[in-house]
């Protein structure tokens, strides 16, 4: 239930109050018939429940539909006793109290149901009302008709107004939260140009002096060990800072698996990387580290790294190429639940670790 629909409720029930205890009682307990005094405080028994009905949350059990079905029931049947107690040509007057009251009692009752049914609920008190009016002529029944678009031209009016309010303001809530969406896409959208630009001004700084370096080589100067050892210094850090800028997460080999490879590349090994795949496990990355660091101990010239995901498992392979085919490979056990498979053929060595999802 909306605020504007609680509001409203709460509204048209003090409504009925006033009109039930003040207004109508005194010609409900001073009528005659018998039947007015019991139809009176049922509907003053409907109008306490109501409010028990409106304290209920609205998304309750099915107690709460049971109950509100019972209130508008005893309501109606009420209004229907009363409008047949009363004289075709009284139907006008106060006499007949039930259909303007117990009409503010079933809209309070049943605003939360379908606007068309709620339109309905409300008429057929009046409805009936009109037709009791038949018997006393064409001057009763016109203005029992006055009557009937005094009453509906109040409670209809102040439904749709409930309803239309309820919409306009879910339009809003919508707008609000559309609104909010879009400022936090920007937000993030600048944060993310923010950070790459951060990494673009990273790698220009690790490249720059290697590329400033071998500009004078270029111009005629012999290069050195210190600018070898610069280059690969640089390879290995466009390297990790590529790696991070392609995945949003950070790097995904992690800072002590990279760090081997920084290593082995700086060392003048040949390293390309190719992973498919978002955080690697860490129980992956540790075996992957050592796998890395059993191959260089040896005379390696090129390694070679991919990590491709399956729907049940994650395949993660080192391929080695070393200078001496007769070199041992040698590594401890993986921990469960890795698996590994040691292929050497001729110079390649191939190790493969696999890790279930």
């Amino acid at each position: 239930m909306t605020d504007i629909r609680r509001a409203a409720r709460w509204g048209t029930w003090v409504m009925c109050g006033v009109l039930l205890l003040v207004l109508y009682r005194a010609d409900a307990l001073d009528n005659p018939a018998g039947i007015q005094r019991v139809a009176y405080l049922a509907s003053i028994g409907a109008w306490l429940a109501t409010a028990g009905l409106m304290a209920w949350p609205e998304r309750g059990t099915r107690q709460r539909q049971v109950l509100a079905t019972t209130l508008s029931v005893v309501t109606l049947a009420a209004t229907t006793a009363v409008t047949l107690t009363v004289p075709a040509g009284l139907q006008h007057t106060n006499a007949n109290w039930a259909i303007g009251v117990n009409g503010w009692l079933l809209l309070t009752i049943a605003s939360g149901v379908r606007l068309s049914l709620l339109v309905l609920w409300l008429a057929l008190p009046v409805v009936l009302a009109l037709a009791a009016a038949i018997p006393a002529g064409p001057p009763e029944i016109a203005v029992m008709c006055v009557r009937a678009l005094g009453i509906l031209g109040l409670q209809i009016p102040i439904a749709l107004a409930t309803r239309a309010l309820e919409r306009s303001a879910e339009a809003t809530r919508q707008l609000q939260l559309t609104q909010d969406a879009i400022r936090t896409e920007q937000f993030v959208a600048a944060a993310l140009h923010d950070d790459r630009l951060r990494r673009s001004r990273t790698v220009a700084a690790a490249v720059e002096p290697v590329l400033a370096s071998l500009a004078d080589v270029a111009a005629g100067t012999a290069p050195d060990d210190s600018l070898r050892r610069s280059s690969r210094i640089a390879a290995a850090q466009v390297r990790r800072l590529l790696a991070a800028w392609n995945h949003d997460d950070g790097d995904p080999l992690g800072d002590e698996l990279s760090a081997c490879l920084d290593d082995l590349q700086a060392a003048g090994t040949r390293i390309e990387v190719a992973v498919h795949a978002g955080q690697l496990p860490p129980v992956l990355r540790r075996a992957t580290r050592d796998v890395v660091r059993a191959c260089a101990r040896l005379p390696v010239s090129r390694l070679r790294l991919t990590a491709v995901p399956t729907p049940t498992h994650l395949s993660l392979s080192v391929v080695a190429r070393t200078g001496n085919p007769g070199a041992r490979f040698v590594l401890g056990p993986v921990p469960a639940p890795l698996a590994i498979r040691t292929t050497t053929i001729d110079e390649t060595l191939w190790v493969e670790l696999t890790c279930p999802l």
